[in-house]
Order: C-alpha cells, then structure tokens, then sequence
C-alpha cells in the first residue's frame, strides 16, 4: 500500500514539473534536435551570414538542410517547429518569426544606425571590359536614381545616405529595344522584380520593345554573368561585396540578414553570435540548451 501511494505522489510531482516546464516556456519542440538550416555555398545571403557568425564551410554541422533560395529556407523553417535559418530581412513575412541578434531587432532603422550588425549591401554589377547597350544603361539609370525610391522602399529596400543627392530619372526622347538580362541574387528577385515593372510603367511606349530576361542563381551567379558579359546588355545582382577587377559595383540598396525560426517557437526570442556560432557548428542541438 505504501508503495502504490508513493508511486501516485511521483506521478503527480512528474505532471506537475511536465506543466510548469511548459508554462516557462519550454515545450516538447524545444528537446528535439534543432534542424539547422542554410544557403548554398555561392549565396551572398550565406556569405554575409557566415562573416558576421565566423564561420568556414567546415565548421558547419553536417546535420543540416541546404537551399538554394530564399523562399526555400523560408518555407522550410515555416513548416518545421524546430528548424533555424537565415533569409534577407526584405523577405521575411508573416510565415516565419524573425529573432532578435545581441537583442537588436532587425529593423530597417536598427540598420541603418548599424545597430544591427547582419547587414549587407544590394549590388547591381556592371562588366568592366564592355559598356552597357542603350537599353540597358537607361534601366541602370533608373535604378539608381531618386525616382526608384519609393519601389526600393516598397520593396523593403534600406536606403543609404546618398539617396538625398541621387538624380533623378528622365524617360528616353528616343524609343529603346534590346535584350536586359538581370541575373544574381535569389534575395534581390522580387525588388528587382518591382523595378522593372516601375520602369516599364513609367517609360509607356518608349521601352515597349525592350525584353527582360530574369535568372536567379545566386550571386556568384550574378558575378560570373557580369563578368563574362561580351555584349553589354548583362546586370548582374550580388547580396555581398567581393570586389573583382572584371565587373564594378554599385550599391543599389541596404539589406539585411534576419535569422528565422519557426512562428510556434516560444523558446527564442534573441540570439547572441556565439549562440549562433554554437547552433551552426552543432555544439548547441536543442533550443533548451540556450542559456
């Protein structure tokens, strides 16, 4: 009899701590093994990730899962109550809950104060060994003046200092033809996207026989496109600077880099860099191990 009522009382203090475990936030996600999630090699949004974390492709845990987009990282981490990952702040929705870094949310204004601290720049590449046809020097043009302003920042775009001093766009006299291939960046689709819808908008009939060609690789993708461009109608996209004498670039935008988790995940709300450095490289395989 005693036995029977000591075994009910552990039962009892069993429940009890499984509830108050929860009521602190912990659940039952955060004792599975975090699904560590992460770009291709060639992602600048990766480049950019890895830089601020200090990590080399060796460091990472082979227990992860790698996309070659920014959609796919985010559908990933949507769908799956313990994954982690990275995608550009300009694409974060409603899907996913992006965390604080070193409790700096990822804000456009925490960017560019330089609060936040994942950040990187939006870069259109043009070739250094060719100049750019006619149609496609009037769409750099448009980009890069004042007048792309409100479909930057409509698109989640950060602007940068200069953006008070660029010129604004005047429409062609003449009509425009030709080919524009635009070739990068997955995290640069929908604002360069936006930009050509803007500039066909505005230019009416005067870049109606002009055709867009869109190819989204990645941005080593971007820097190969610009750099092999022989006939001049090739802008290239990166998410990350590496300078190379074959193409130049040009700062578009700001951006940053959001870490994710799924939306259902109570147990992260900030992340340190060493916290991330340990999560990536599989030190840390649990949300519950985060102090």
């Amino acid at each position: 009899m005693k036995k029977r009522v000591l075994g009910m009382i552990a039962a009892v203090m069993a429940a009890v701590s499984a509830f108050a475990f929860t009521a602190c936030g912990g659940n039952s996600e955060t004792e599975k093994d975090i699904l560590v999630v992460c770009r291709e090699a060639s992602s600048g949004t990766r480049e950019a990730f890895d830089k601020y974390v200090g990590l080399s492709a060796a460091d990472i845990t082979s227990d992860k899962e790698e996309f070659s987009s920014t959609g796919n990282v985010r559908e990933k981490v949507s769908s799956t109550k313990t994954a982690i990952g990275y995608i550009s702040l300009a694409s974060v929705d409603d899907s996913v809950k992006a965390v604080k870094i070193e409790r700096v949310e990822p804000t456009q204004d925490n960017v560019r104060s330089g609060d936040y601290k994942i950040q990187r720049p939006f870069l259109l590449l043009t070739s250094t060994s060719v100049s750019l046809n006619a149609a496609a020097q009037d769409f750099y043009n448009y980009c890069m003046s004042k007048t792309a302003e409100s479909v930057i920042t409509g698109e989640k775009g950060i602007t940068t200092s200069d953006f008070s001093t660029r010129p604004e766009y005047t429409v062609p006299t003449e009509a425009l033809s030709g080919t524009i291939v635009l070739k990068g960046s997955t995290s640069m689709e929908d604002i360069i996207k936006k930009l050509a819808d803007g500039y066909k908008a505005l230019c009416g009939d005067k870049v109606s026989s002009v055709n867009f060609t869109f190819d989204f690789p990645g941005s080593g993708g971007g820097r190969t496109a610009a750099s092999e461009d022989t006939t001049g109608n090739v802008i290239g996209l990166a998410s990350s600077s590496s300078p190379n004498d074959k193409y130049t670039e040009n700062t578009l935008c700001l951006d940053a880099v959001a870490v994710i988790v799924n939306k259902e995940n109570d147990a992260v709300t900030n992340l340190t860099k060493e916290q991330l450095k340990s999560i990536y490289t599989g030190a840390i395989k649990k949300f519950s191990e985060l102090k």
